[in-house]
């Protein structure tokens, strides 16, 4: 639940703006005045007027709130309005508030805060002012769940923001903390993390807070009408990546559901405060936006516009089919084309469902792929050119194996993202936000589902990290990030980069990500190998202690689908940034100097190899090899030698296959046969108690 809000927004020195005098609507050649600064339209009701609050707290006056045109709201700072069926001059009347029954319904608008940075905040919110018969403090019979006004009532927080946070929040009328999602806040405690600073803020990749972008507040009820949840969607035109929060499981449902069923009034308002950080604070964690909030720089005005009052549509989270096929965009219903999969077979490839041109990532040839900037695309059996079908998507076990291939990040520096990695798609009967059934740990799509990142790279740094289907941040390896905090540094800038001495990022070099299994079959660890031609430095990635790592494995047994992406930000410091110990590789990020494409061939899948150790074995005796092996009784071709300290086959040595097998092969084929499929061998150990490495019974490498 998110953390309690001020009891009331704090009183701050500025005064408000001077009130303008009367004013001409230009709309309708109606007289605007400070309490009824005029009408505007909502699309799908109709007409509503805007109803300025007397006060903006008890002794302190309210800012002005203006109406322009028939579709924007203009709260100056310290303003707070009320949505009316109509308003009068020098009197307010409960009965004059909008009651908004938005069961079933969604409301939808557009928001824009540009400017409004740490410390201020931007808020649209409902609460059963139209029940409140009592004036309250505040003379305009304002009530909410904080008791600002001293009169309490239901509140359910839409919309708490700036550019750097948001918050959606649920409150019953006598929960001042309520519960909340959304992304940032916090002191000595973490606010919502439903996303984070690389999804939303300025000019980041999903909400660019610098612009407007639009709102879908969305109550879906449940088989007997009553509210089963509040689910907030935030896109913007451009944007590959809308941003959903759903609560489903507030304690107070019912009495919400009851606020909702009698009718609720909109509210907008604009304060500001030194000490935001309930709402836009770091947290505990450090994840989230602001460490210090200025409530002086923020904007003396922001705006909202375009409001729309519509049932729920089979487009929203709550309505989206199950488990069917979704018809695509007109203009991205073709398929890419496929390759050849080694190991498997033929793939093909399906663009994803939220951008407006597939053709931005292409298949040359039969084997090489080239996503373009600003797209993704899946591995699948088959695909069907304008439909979506979950099931039709590849589905890898690949415990036990090894996923192989190049990659050309040539042209991709600080700021650019190329990204190949597992999550459970196939498993998805959600068609999510982007229609096409995405589904990742960072829930960009609206479902969440196991993700396992191979790679996310580019010239500079190198992340491979496992995330459960809850885990945002997961743990990784590999190099860079970091900014006040320090990225993975398994390996070097001058081993990794632009003419590095181990992999010299522009050109291509060979990838081998592996998911090594334990005795029982579970995955123990995803290794990622980094190789190139002319090099002999191999740069290794392991993660093999994350908490995460029984439901990954599951998720691996059933399947997991294989993405490829491409794109930038300007602030991608978290994979690539210096870090607070400096050594990471970039201290700028530029997007605009990405190339525009990446390249990756040559795919294949085949069985992790184990590494051929032989087992440490006693000195050799003065008799001849024969004479040992009768005198010894050495192990047979193919039988367990652990016990035994040579093999009675000229021309075999004993080889540890892993913890649990050794055997008898040819020396010089160091490829020793698997483990036992019954499971019966126990854990083996060096037959002289040792780690040394061995050494032929003949002293030779024959």
């Amino acid at each position: 639940a998110a953390a309690a809000r001020p009891l009331a927004p704090p009183l701050v020195a500025p005064q408000a703006p001077a009130r303008p005098p009367p004013s001409t609507n230009l709309v309708d050649g109606s007289t605007a005045t400070p309490q009824c600064p005029g009408d505007f339209n909502i699309r799908g009701l109709g007409k509503a007027s805007l109803v300025s609050a007397k006060v903006n707290v008890p002794g302190q006056p309210s800012g002005r709130v203006e109406v322009r045109g028939k579709s924007t709201i203009v709260p100056f700072m310290n303003g707070r309005a009320y949505f009316g069926s109509e308003c009068t001059p020098g009197s307010y009347d409960n009965e004059q508030y909008l009651g908004l029954n938005l069961l079933g319904q969604t409301l939808r608008y557009t928001t824009d805060m540009s400017g409004a940075g740490c410390g201020c905040n931007v808020a649209l919110y409902l609460v059963s002012m139209r029940q409140n018969s009592k004036p309250s403090q505040c003379g305009d019979h304002y009530c909410d769940a904080n008791n600002v006004c001293g009169e309490s009532c239901a509140e359910i927080d839409i919309q708490e923001a700036n550019q750097h946070a948001w918050h959606s929040t649920l409150h019953s009328s006598l929960d001042h903390g309520g519960q909340g999602v959304g992304y940032g806040g916090g002191t000595s405690w973490d606010g919502p993390r439903d996303f984070g600073a690389q999804e939303y803020g300025p000019g980041e990749r999903c909400i660019d807070t610098t612009k407007p972008f639009q709102v879908a507040a969305s109550f879906p009820t449940a088989a007997n009408g009553k509210l089963a949840a509040m689910e907030v969607v935030l896109t913007q035109e451009g944007s590959p990546c809308p941003l959903q929060m759903k609560i489903d499981d507030y304690k107070d449902m019912s009495e919400l559901s009851a606020s909702l069923a009698a009718g609720m009034t909109p509210v907008i308002s604009y304060w500001s405060a030194d000490d935001m950080t309930w709402m836009d604070g770091r947290g505990a964690d450090g994840q989230g936006p602001c460490a210090v909030d200025v409530a002086e720089r923020c904007p003396s005005s922001v705006q909202f516009s375009n409001f729309s009052l519509a049932p729920i549509s089979k487009a929203s989270a709550s309505e989206l089919p199950v488990a069917k096929p979704t018809q695509a965009p007109q203009d991205i219903a073709v398929c890419l084309g496929s390759f050849d999969l080694g190991g498997y077979g033929p793939v093909s490839l399906v663009p994803t469902g939220w951008h407006a041109n597939g053709a931005l990532f292409e298949v040359v040839g039969k084997g090489e792929l080239v996503p373009h900037m600003g797209s993704r695309a899946y591995f699948a059996n088959t695909c069907t050119a304008g439909l979506y079908d979950h099931k039709q998507y590849l589905a890898l076990n690949l415990l036990g194996k090894t996923l192989r291939f190049m990659v050309d990040l040539s042209g991709a520096g600080c700021g650019c993202n190329a990204a190949l990695y597992l999550v459970s798609m196939q498993q998805n009967d959600k068609p999510s936000t982007c229609n096409d059934y995405y589904c990742d740990a960072n829930h960009v799509c609206g479902v969440s589902c196991a993700e396992i990142d191979i790679m996310e790279a580019n010239m500079y740094a190198w992340h491979s990290t496992l995330h459960t289907a809850l885990d945002h941040s997961g743990k990784g390896a590999g190099y860079g990030g970091g900014d006040g905090w320090a990225g993975p540094r398994d390996f070097t800038g001058a081993q990794y980069s632009p003419g590095g001495s181990c992999i010299d990022s522009s050109r291509p070099f060979q990838v081998a990500a592996s998911f090594p299994v334990d005795g029982v079959g579970d995955m123990r660890a995803m290794e990622v190998v980094l190789t190139q031609d002319g090099r002999d430095c191999p740069l290794a990635a392991k993660v093999d202690d994350y908490g995460g790592m029984a439901e990954l494995s599951r998720a691996l047994a059933a399947g997991m689908t294989p993405v490829m992406s491409y794109w930038s930000a300007n602030d991608m410091l978290w994979m690539d940034g210096a870090g607070a110990d400096g050594q990471g590789p970039c201290v700028v990020d530029d997007a605009s100097a990405c190339g525009e494409s990446v390249r990756m061939y040559d795919f294949a899948v085949v069985d992790i190899v184990p590494e051929a150790v032989p087992v440490e074995l006693p000195e050799m005796p003065a008799e001849t090899a024969a004479g040992v092996a009768k005198s010894w009784n050495c192990a047979a071709a193919n039988q367990d030698c652990r016990s035994m300290p040579c093999c009675d086959t000229p021309r075999m040595m004993c080889h540890q296959v892993n913890e649990w097998w050794s055997m008898c092969d040819l020396a010089e084929l160091a490829t020793p046969a698997a483990a036992p499929i019954d499971g019966s061998a126990a854990p083996a150990t060096p037959i002289d108690g040792s780690a040394a490495p061995a050494t032929p019974i003949d002293g030779s490498a024959a």
